[in-house]
């Protein structure tokens, strides 16, 4: 299952997925989340998708849980701007593709940290892609603001997007440490854990940031939530993962990832007729997701005839 949380620290935006939009050949998606420092949710947050070409500007917001979408957009050139009253605006160039599904996650910040000239440099690189470029930046801010937890996640994130996840590792555990009561940092920590295949350490981070907040409306605990579903089914503990995946579904009933995970969790443990309910669950409520692809797959996988029973169901 592929892991959902992502924080994207100090005007950052990071995408998570470009996936095929069934049914979309000729038009394209984005859809995603815009939080605060903090990780809660930005209402009224303005995203402004300019036409390079024609002139021609696209406006919509985010909801009150921080979400937007926007559905039917021709495979142009953009510039995207993600704008709000008291926080930095973010600007950057966007490349849709017929039949994508772009899907976004966006931290807003109201001020600069101190170092702020190399810290924004640093967002600018990793915003256009230059990783090593926002390498040096951030080292550079981090020299000048060693005691910002901030500056260090942003570090590290950088510190992924070039391969170094030990060094990631290090600058998400000083962060996690010098701001204890920051669940978002945790999360991140633990996605690090989880790059680095350190399962039980990504287990101890998740589970102590949910304990610091564990309301699933905050968009983030609930991508934590399911990322940790899918981390304890990975590992074997098939029950925490049960937990996990249907805490999720009752906060998003009609989700797929959480569903996906729990109709993996019940076959495994034997109950094929509800994880087939599940499943089809996933395929009729999400089509053209990811998740109703491989649920379509594995419906078609517990269907398939056995070779000893050829006119087995």
């Amino acid at each position: 299952m592929q892991r959902g949380v992502v924080v994207v620290v100090a005007a950052a935006a990071f995408v998570l997925s470009a996936t095929a939009a069934s049914g979309q050949m000729e038009l394209a998606v984005i859809t995603g989340v815009v939080t605060d420092e903090a990780g809660a949710p930005l209402e009224g947050v303005t995203f402004r998708l300019q036409d390079t070409q024609q002139g021609r500007e696209i406006v919509f917001k985010s909801d009150r849980d921080g979400r937007f979408y926007r559905r039917g957009l021709k495979a142009l050139d953009y510039q995207f701007l993600v704008e709000k009253d008291g926080y930095q605006t973010l600007k950057n160039h966007l490349k849709l593709n017929a039949g994508m599904d772009k899907r976004f996650s966006f931290k807003l910040v109201k001020s600069a940290p101190v170092g702020s000239e190399e810290f924004v440099k640093g967002v600018a690189a990793f915003n256009a892609g230059d990783n090593q470029g926002a390498v040096t930046a951030f080292e550079a801010a981090v020299r000048k603001a060693p005691d910002a937890p901030e500056i260090k996640v942003n570090l590290a994130l950088a510190y992924l997007r070039v391969g170094r996840s030990s060094d990631a590792i290090a600058e998400l555990e000083k962060a996690a440490a010098m701001a204890p009561g920051r669940p978002e940092v945790l999360f991140q920590l633990g996605g690090a854990y989880i790059d680095a295949k350190m399962n039980d350490k990504a287990i101890a981070a998740i589970e102590a940031g949910l304990a610091r907040q564990p309301d699933l409306t905050n968009p983030l605990s609930y991508e934590a939530t399911v990322t940790l579903g899918a981390v304890y089914f990975a590992v074997g503990q098939v029950d925490p993962a049960i937990a996990r995946f249907t805490a999720a579904r009752a906060a998003r009933p009609n989700a797929p990832a959480p569903t996906l995970g729990l109709a993996k969790c019940l076959f495994s443990k034997g109950d094929t007729d509800q994880a087939l309910q599940y499943l089809q669950q996933v395929v009729t409520s999400s089509p053209g997701t990811p998740e109703a692809a491989e649920a379509a797959e594995f419906i078609k996988a517990i269907k398939k005839p056995s070779p000893a029973f050829p006119g087995a169901a």
